[in-house]
Parts: structure tokens; C-alpha cells; sequence
């Protein structure tokens, strides 16, 4: 007979956890520790014991140990080892789901109990590449010095996927280039507005997007990045027709392909003057200017909400560090 509080475990969230508080006092928590639970959320996230033992820097054999544990424990099938790897069961998918709420709100109750207004924890964050090359850095080495007691465990990606990330559970938190169609479910909070320009070879003659878009090939940032996006809605906005469009997934070999006349871009103002110093000519996009959003991005919920603006805090602290260092 399995553990009297699996199936109560598995009835429905209008049962479950309703008394946060008092579940975590219940007495099967005692022996099945909170590490268990984050192991098993682990595994509904990302669908690989691999991955999970890298994340939580354990083996691979011990993560499959500590599985069969609470399977033995609950007496309950969580999954089905007919599979390589081995499949959340349905039963086993509704207890992870519980799980994450067991270890969400532990989680919430030590946030509580630090008397700090430092972060804390481990957080995995995710950054567009183009925020990586400026912000990381600076953000790693003020983190450093005001959180010393947080781990960071950072990754880059385009916006829509590290939306996604987020969305799912795999990421805490991520900057990104800001799209309504990517972060339309999250909390969104603007760290940077940049004004887009036009880059264009420095002897160039023509005057303007239109001019440009009939005598040289328009070096396209990836369409299905933030920054892509935002170019594609500018174009149709502004009813712009290149004559020929060159697909490239790096901002600096864009700037240098405009160094060497090969055609022109839209890119931020900012990386245009980092690779491109005085080589290639800025102009304004006009009539209408464009600007990009670096936003973060994370969910709503109760454990979000306690460490969130200490997030914010050091990214809004490396950004000044930034803007002096650019000054």
C-alpha cells in the first residue's frame, strides 16, 4: 500500500496545497526531502535524467536512485522505464506538478526568513546576445560584490526561445529584445531603450532607407530574432522594398560587411558605433525612428515576486556602470 498522502497528492489543485503551510509540516516531508522534489521538477522540465544530474550536480545513477526512492515511497508508478530515457507517467506528471508547488513555496518561506535584502538562491538566466556582449560582464562583477551568496548560471539565446524558457520553467529569468508576441504571458520590465539606425557604407551617396533600398543589398539580422522582428515590422510599417536582402546571424559581421560596401543594415545605434567606430555612416531612421526595448522578462507567481526587483536591482546597477563606461 503506497503512502496515505498520495493520493491526496493527485486529487486536483482545488485540494492540493491549499494550506501551504500546513502541508509543510505534514509528516512525509520529514524523510522525503525538498532536494527530492526539486530533482523529480527538474525532470518534468527539461524530460532527461542527463540533463537533470548536470544541472544538480549529481551522477546519473544517483538521480535514478532517488527516483525509485519516491516511488517506493509513495508506492506509486512516476515512470515509465520502457522508454530511454524513462517517461513521466500521467500520475507522474500531476505529482511533479504538486512537487513544484512544494518546492515553490519552500523556497518562498526561506526567502522570507533572510534578513538581507541581497540576492540569494540560484537563478538561471538567459541573454540575448547582443545584451550579453555589453551587460553580462558588468552584471557578472556586480553580482559578484553586492550578491555574493547568489549563483548565476547564465545562457544566451534569441528572444522568442528564452521567452519560452522562462515560460516553461527552464529559465528564472532573461533580457531580451522586447516583442509583444514573445513576452506577451510575462512580467516585462524595460532595462535599456535604444534608438535603431541605419548603418551604411561611409562613401555611400544615397540618402535615407528608401534611397538605400534601390541600390544595395539589406544585410538582414535574423528574421526570427528580436531585433529581426522589430525590422520586419518596421519594413512593412514604412512599406520598404529591398532590392536584394543578405541573411547574416552576427551583428558585428553586418558591421563589417557595411565596412566593406557590401550593403547597408538597421541595426542599434550602439553596437553600430562598437564595430563600427567612424568606418561606416550612421544615419537616423526616418520619417519615423525605431528604438528596441532590452527588457527582463519572468513569471508571475508568489516565489517570483520575492526576488525579482533584487534581480532588477543589479542589472538597473551594471546598466549605469554601462552607460559611464560609454560615456
Amino acid at each position: 500500500m503506497g503512502h496515505p498522502l498520495c493520493s491526496q497528492l493527485c486529487e486536483g489543485p482545488h485540494i492540493v496545497f491549499n494550506r501551504i503551510y500546513f502541508v509543510l509540516k505534514l509528516s512525509f516531508i520529514e524523510f522525503m526531502q525538498i532536494s527530492t522534489f526539486e530533482t523529480l521538477v527538474a525532470i518534468a522540465q527539461h524530460s532527461s535524467f542527463s540533463r537533470t544530474a548536470e544541472i544538480r550536480n549529481m551522477t546519473l545513477s544517483a538521480v535514478s536512485m532517488q527516483m525509485k526512492s519516491l516511488e517506493v515511497e509513495l508506492g506509486a508508478t512516476l515512470f515509465d522505464r520502457r522508454y530511454r530515457p524513462p517517461k513521466l507517467t500521467p500520475l507522474g506528471i500531476r505529482v511533479a506538478q504538486d512537487a513544484k508547488t512544494i518546492v515553490d513555496a519552500y523556497s518562498v518561506l526561506k526567502s522570507r526568513c533572510v534578513p538581507t535584502d541581497q540576492l540569494t538562491g540560484t537563478y538561471r538566466i538567459g541573454f540575448v546576445p547582443s545584451a550579453a556582449a555589453r551587460i553580462l560582464p558588468l552584471f557578472l562583477g556586480t553580482a559578484a560584490q553586492l550578491a555574493p551568496k547568489a549563483m548565476l548560471n547564465t545562457s544566451t539565446g534569441l528572444s522568442e526561445s528564452l521567452c519560452e524558457q522562462v515560460r516553461n520553467g527552464q529559465l528564472d529569468a532573461a533580457i531580451v529584445t522586447e516583442i509583444a508576441d514573445a513576452t506577451f504571458d510575462l512580467c516585462c520590465e524595460t532595462l535599456i531603450r535604444e534608438e535603431m539606425v541605419v548603418a551604411a557604407p561611409s562613401d555611400i551617396k544615397a540618402k535615407g532607407l528608401a534611397e538605400l533600398s534601390a541600390t544595395h543589398p539589406f544585410l538582414h539580422f535574423i528574421p526570427s530574432s528580436g531585433i529581426g522582428k522589430l525590422i520586419a515590422q518596421y519594413r512593412d510599417q514604412m512599406q520598404l522594398k529591398f532590392k536584394e536582402v543578405i541573411i547574416l546571424d552576427s551583428i558585428e559581421a553586418i558591421v563589417n560587411c557595411v565596412k566593406n560596401g557590401i550593403g547597408y543594415a538597421l541595426l542599434p545605434k550602439t553596437d553600430v558605433l562598437r564595430y563600427g567606430a567612424d568606418q561606416v555612416l550612421v544615419l537616423p531612421c526616418e520619417p519615423q525612428p525605431l528604438f528596441r526595448n532590452i527588457s527582463l522578462v519572468t513569471r508571475e507567481d508568489a516565489l517570483t515576486e520575492m526576488w525579482r526587483p533584487k534581480l532588477m536591482t543589479l542589472l538597473e546597477t551594471s546598466i549605469t556602470g554601462l552607460e559611464n563606461a560609454e560615456v
